[in-house]
């Protein structure tokens, strides 16, 4: 009974969402504390605190944690002491899945570092999905790692959820159409009406942004699956650009606001901009990209932690015809979007 009473307590300081789902669970101060040790033990295995990663927490300690430690005086831990301070599962898995996306912010992966991960995890009884995707780069399993980035990021969800709305017969329509082979006129002609919707509202801007851009519209030759419009509509909701720097920020700010494995996202952000490895047909890869663009990685974690303040998984099931005659500035306000 306490534990469902600290359970309860944890979410109603921290938000969640419908349906008993928390969103991105904020640890009490000194539990900050003994997870940022953990993290700088992980992070100092091969050395001194690099520039860039030293950035990251810094940043997480800004808008995410709202704490101010010193990370030069914080003494290092063990899978032990850590275990011993931090009995909540789900900060647990959190964690865990935290230390090996950090350890992704540098490349190459450090033998030593993923070891120092797996050592947490063993003494936490966890196994993120974020610390099998490290395992995986490390030991260079490229088809599992394509696959699970794949599976567990947005696009396998998304699909998922087409083909539980469509059927089969749909959801190979889509790609028939994403594939150039033909033209879904019906879904199609849908899109194009949003032009006809009032200045502002979700449909028009989102017209806008197909337009500006240049893209096709789903059931268009060569236009996306709808199973995978809620990315482009976080763009319009959160305001980000389509440039490599802005799609990394979207992926944060969608990781933040998703019930599922948020850091799931960020994995396959960090693999396909800093780690080279093209999982996406609809983004080129890159290597090192954050290191060329240190004072993106404060953006991310700002993005991120704006994500997490939503109060909707736009992610889950959301049906967004049914508001797309909204104003966007409603809908920020009913969506808890901040200001970016």
């Amino acid at each position: 009974m306490a534990g469902q009473d600290k359970a309860l307590q944890r979410d109603k300081v921290h938000g969640g969402l419908p349906g008993g789902h928390p969103m991105f669970l904020i640890p009490t101060p000194t539990q900050a504390r003994e997870g940022l040790r953990a993290i700088k033990t992980v992070l100092t295995t091969r050395g001194p605190l690099d520039p860039l990663r030293r950035n990251a927490l810094d940043a997480i300690q800004r808008h995410l944690l709202r704490t101010d430690y010193d990370l030069d005086a914080l003494p290092t831990t063990t899978p032990a002491e850590l275990a011993a301070a931090l009995d909540d599962p789900a900060l647990r898995t959190q964690l865990t899945s935290a230390m090996a996306t950090l350890v992704l912010v540098a490349d190459p992966v450090d033998a030593g570092e993923l070891a120092a991960v797996e050592d947490f995890a063993g003494a936490l009884s966890v196994e993120p999905g974020a610390l099998q995707q490290l395992r995986r780069l490390h030991e260079e399993r490229w088809i599992l790692l394509r696959f699970h980035g794949f599976r567990q990021g947005l696009a396998g969800p998304a699909i998922a959820q087409l083909y539980e709305n469509e059927g089969f017969l749909g959801m190979l329509k889509n790609f028939a159409s994403f594939a150039g082979i033909f033209e879904n006129q019906a879904i199609a002609d849908r899109y194009r009406a949003l032009e006809s919707f009032a200045d502002g509202t979700l449909g028009k801007e989102l017209w806008h942004f197909y337009r500006k851009h240049g893209y096709a519209f789903p059931g268009e030759k060569h236009g996306a699956p709808e199973g995978l419009l809620t990315h482009d509509l976080s763009h319009v909701l959160g305001g980000y650009d389509t440039d490599f720097a802005s799609e990394a920020l979207v992926l944060a700010f969608q990781a933040g606001y998703r019930k599922l494995d948020p850091f799931a996202v960020l994995v396959f952000m960090l693999l396909q901009g800093q780690h080279g490895l093209k999982l996406t047909l609809f983004a080129e890869a890159h290597r090192g990209y954050l290191d060329n663009q240190p004072e993106l990685v404060e953006g991310m974690v700002r993005a991120f932690a704006r994500g997490t303040r939503m109060t909707i998984d736009l992610t889950d099931h959301w049906d967004f015809w049914a508001v797309m005659d909204r104003p966007v500035e409603e809908l920020r306000q009913r969506y808890g979007i901040t200001p970016a």
